[in-house]
């Protein structure tokens, strides 16, 4: 079974998770196999009636956290592959508004969404497979539209400003991270021996920045993420660059090695602090930063290290941004989180949402994937609180905030086609030097 052709963008799903499954080491029915592993390793106390019952996938939804789940094999080989960076489909998140159209809120890197120059914050209103045209007046138009072509068929679409986007949906390896300077562009795009190559890419400059900045971008914490960052703080020491704008916007998280792996970029010392967690019985585990490949990508000490998050920057992310507070590389004044319009929290409110805004999300528990030797059916839960490196921070349900010293920024929508919000940050740093 292929991985999904694309996602509802809202609402997020965010991890901070350990990415080596823990093996059962002894032959239990899927159900005493379930409920010992819930009772043994869940952060949080549940009664022994919660888990009666014969659907692992509905207990596990009305007694578990909505960050915990259970995977039948087939969903959990699925799961690896995806989160390998091993993708298909057109690779784009959405979500439709009425009176406006489907509204692209995140396009996967290298995925055929992205060659075709479709970026977050562009507005769909219609569309054509095979000559047969279609407007998408509400969510499923869109994806029934999708569904109905075939892999390799062309596949347009019209944006509600005239652009018309031609793809088609093909197995590819995603890309989490790129670059940008105003006189140049470099993203990951499919090597010729496999995997992913760093490329030049002059459109995807940014002429609002000013010499000697550098704006990276971080999708996720999965996949190929670290490597990547690393090569891109690699290339940032030789183009001399001394500034660095790190987009953590609608960033949920990932894997807590890729987030070690990058925190080595702002500490520069394997014996440093990333992360600490403690489980139920107050056990700790420390997380240090890892050495990805070489010291070349470590920031200069003097490197100005600016942030950009929003109500979707959760996790790993905020870990990161935890760890660089720490390190003395970030100070509060130098993250800024998207204060939403008002015509965009309504919508979120509108269709149901959670509504943050000026704020991270505020994830500070982390969950373990533990895997049926036997069935290998799979189960993800809440096993710890996180930690900052100074061993007290955490931001579970409170976040980074405006009150903590962070500075606003309008933010008409999640993402804006432009990006206006982006604009107007680079103005604010502008001001500062």
């Amino acid at each position: 079974m292929k991985n999904k052709l694309f996602k509802i963008a809202f609402p997020c799903v965010f991890a901070l998770v350990i990415s080596a499954a823990f093996i059962a080491g002894c032959s239990l029915s899927s159900h005493a196999w379930f409920a010992d592993t819930v009772k043994k390793h869940y952060f949080y106390p549940v009664e022994d009636s919660a888990l009666e019952g014969e659907d692992l996938k509905e207990i596990a939804g009305r007694t578990l956290d909505k960050y915990s789940a259970y995977y039948t094999a087939e969903e959990y080989k699925n799961l690896i592959k995806s989160n390998s960076g091993s993708k298909s489909g057109i690779g784009i998140s959405y979500a439709f508004v009425e009176g406006k159209g489907i509204y692209i809120s995140s396009v996967i890197g290298n995925s055929p969404a992205y060659i075709s120059g479709l970026r977050a914050g562009e507005w769909i209103e219609s569309g054509s497979v095979g000559g047969n045209g279609s407007v998408f007046g509400k969510a499923s138009d869109f994806a029934d539209f999708v569904n109905s072509a075939k892999e390799g068929e062309n596949i347009n679409l019209n944006s509600t400003d005239g652009e018309v986007y031609t793809l088609s949906k093909s197995e590819y390896t995603a890309s989490y991270t790129y670059m940008a300077s105003n006189d140049n562009a470099w993203i990951y795009s499919s090597a010729a021996n496999g995997g992913l190559a760093i490329t030049p890419l002059y459109s995807e400059i940014i002429p609002e920045l000013p010499d000697g900045t550098a704006y990276i971008s971080v999708s996720q914490f999965y996949g190929t993420a670290a490597r990547e960052f690393d090569m891109l703080i690699n290339k940032f020491n030789a183009e001399k660059f001394t500034s660095l704008i790190l987009d953590l916007r609608s960033n949920g998280g990932g894997y807590v090695n890729v987030m070690q792996d990058m925190s080595y970029a702002f500490s520069g010392d394997t014996k440093t602090l990333a992360m600490l967690s403690r489980n139920k019985k107050g056990r700790e585990e420390k997380f240090r930063s890892t050495k990805v490949y070489s010291d070349a990508s470590v920031l200069a000490e003097n490197t100005k290290v600016y942030v950009l998050a929003n109500s979707g920057t959760a996790s790993a992310s905020e870990a990161l941004i935890g760890a660089m507070i720490c390190y003395g590389r970030l100070g509060y004044e130098d993250i800024f989180l998207s204060d939403y319009s008002e015509e965009y929290i309504g919508w979120l409110q509108s269709s149901g949402q959670e509504v943050k805004t000026a704020r991270s999300y505020g994830k500070g528990i982390m969950q373990s994937t533990f895997v049926n030797n036997f069935t290998k059916e799979a189960l993800k839960l809440t096993t710890a609180q996180i930690y900052w490196p100074d061993e007290k921070t955490c931001i579970h349900d409170k976040g980074v905030t405006v009150e903590d010293g962070c500075t606003p920024v309008p933010a008409q929508w999640e993402r804006t086609k432009g990006d206006e919000e982006l604009k107007a940050v680079i103005e604010i740093i502008k001001t500062r030097n």
